[in-house]
């Protein structure tokens, strides 16, 4: 997406990254994995050989069988 298009999309349309859901949407996803691995590369500072190339999601949440139910973590080892 562009610059131009951008500035036509109102700030209430556009998620709240500081918000944990739509961050995860965002940076926790496969299907956005090459926008994850960019990011990571701009705020680790890594460029050249030692840019990051490859990341692997791992799902270790899980949800409630009911709406109101508490979301699980895994812990991993």
């Amino acid at each position: 997406m562009n610059k131009k298009a951008l500035r036509r999309i109102p700030l209430e349309k556009l998620l709240d990254l500081k918000i944990d859901f739509a961050f995860k949407q965002l940076f926790g996803s496969k299907r956005n994995k090459q926008i994850t691995v960019v990011f990571l590369n701009a705020i680790l500072q890594r460029t050249g050989r030692n840019n990051v190339q490859e990341i692997l999601f791992i799902n270790k949440e899980f949800g409630g069988e009911y709406e109101e139910d508490k979301q699980l973590r895994r812990q991993c080892q």
